[in-house]
């Protein structure tokens, strides 16, 4: 890969822009994520080392950070697979421009709590981008094959619409930079027209090994019903449109969504009793500009079991709203001409995206269901050399756990009537 190397002189050039006070003598690599757990980016550790001058450089005392170290998959092939190089940059936008828009307007509303959610980058560029370490501040990432229980599902949801809100509250207040600076900041990186033939056959086979689990998991007497409705959903002609209409943004609920929000891109830091203290986000590679629904049946769909939704999914739906809202008001939001911007409107509103979005959320399970529950051993190595990789092509193993999860996805979504 040409671009910045981890050396000395640039771990020094780095930290100097922060802490010109501090000295780099030494650092260690290793790798920063497990098998499974990163797809379309490599990602290190680096702990740096050196020396602080205190006191006006009389005296100097001993100093250590880590930072994640992010850049693109040597394997030309992985990268090709994952459209790693056109994710990359849209990340890259997301630390430059669009969060820092989104930042700078929070900052003006005088937020006694702003939203601070996604980690310090430090460096942005073509090939690089470095991040605070927030493993150092005590985050862990959850288990994507446990999945999450109730009191995290809380949390993320309370958070993730304190997100959605940053884009609500400038679109009310600052239309024109809103659209200038964060809208047009990002790009659809999946569905869109010019990738449905580069995705016939990545969706082809994870659509037969779909099909496959739910066909096995259902009764004979369901497969009229569900089935059915499944396989129409699943049609080659018409499936990768639907995605691509499900993305489209519609006024005036259209926010800056994560994208990609699953399991292993949200991070929980805990008190010494266990209570969730803090929530993080990571990896916005696949950041778009679209309903915020996205967002919330993406990780529905993908990290909780039939049986939390069924027992909790309006108790969530609630968290949301009550969050969303709360945030707006905070904002200057409250006295908007924006239908959004009415509190009493805002469950009905989130409803109605959610059901008009769920096929978005059963079409991103189709890939993130068999990730999430795969044991690492199967997982893709993006550490591996290109020849030891072989072939790239999408993960398609499943198990009993993954065939539960789909089977149970396709008949609560069928049950709702959103399917």
């Amino acid at each position: 890969m040409e671009g910045h190397k981890i050396t000395l002189q640039f771990l020094q050039d780095l930290i100097s822009q922060t802490e010109p006070d501090v000295t780099v003598l030494s650092f260690k690599v290793s790798e920063g994520a497990g098998r499974g757990d990163n797809y379309t980016s490599m990602l290190y550790r680096v702990v740096v080392s050196g020396t602080k001058a205190i006191e006006d450089g009389a005296r100097t005392s001993e100093w250590q950070r880590s930072y994640i170290y992010k850049r693109l998959p040597d394997s030309p092939t992985h990268r090709e697979l994952y459209r790693s190089d056109v994710l990359f940059q849209n990340e890259v936008s997301f630390y430059k421009e669009t969060f820092a828009s989104l930042t700078q307007f929070q900052n003006s509303t005088g937020l006694e709590e702003p939203f601070n959610a996604v980690p310090k980058c430090f460096l942005a560029e073509q090939d690089v981008i470095v991040l605070e370490d927030l493993k150092e501040k005590g985050f862990v990432m959850g288990n994507r094959k446990a999945g999450l229980d109730f009191q995290h599902c809380v949390a993320v949801f309370r958070k993730i619409a304190r997100f959605h809100a940053l884009s609500l509250a400038m679109k009310c207040r600052d239309p024109q930079t809103f659209q200038d600076q964060v809208a047009a900041s990002v790009q659809e990186t999946f569905f869109t027209a010019q990738n449905e033939e580069y995705y016939r056959e990545y969706y082809s086979t994870l659509t037969q090994n779909a099909l496959a689990m739910v066909d096995c998991g259902l009764e004979d007497s369901e497969k009229s019903t569900y089935l059915k409705k499944f396989e129409e959903f699943l049609d080659e002609k018409t499936f990768f449109k639907t995605m691509m209409k499900q993305v489209e943004p519609i006024e005036p609920m259209a926010v800056l969504a994560h994208g990609d929000f699953w399991t292993n891109n949200i991070m929980f830091r805990y008190s010494d009793s266990g209570d969730i203290e803090e929530v993080c986000f990571v990896d916005f590679q696949c950041v778009r500009y679209c309903s915020p629904a996205l967002d919330l049946v993406n990780f529905l769909y993908s990290c909780t079991s039939p049986a939390l939704r069924a027992s909790h999914l309006q108790a969530l739906l609630s968290e949301y709203c009550s969050a969303l809202s709360d945030s707006l008001a905070a904002m200057g939001c409250a006295a908007g001409s924006l239908p959004y911007c009415h509190a009493d409107n805002i469950p009905a509103i989130i409803q109605e995206e959610l059901q008009s979005h769920s096929h978005f959320g059963l079409g991103l399970a189709l890939d993130t269901i068999p990730v999430s529950t795969c044991d690492s051993t199967l997982a893709p190595d993006l550490y591996q050399t290109e020849a030891d990789q072989g072939t790239a092509s999408p993960f398609s193993q499943y198990n009993p756990e993954c065939q539960l999860r789909m089977t149970e996805l396709v008949r609560d979504l069928v049950d709702r009537g959103y399917l």
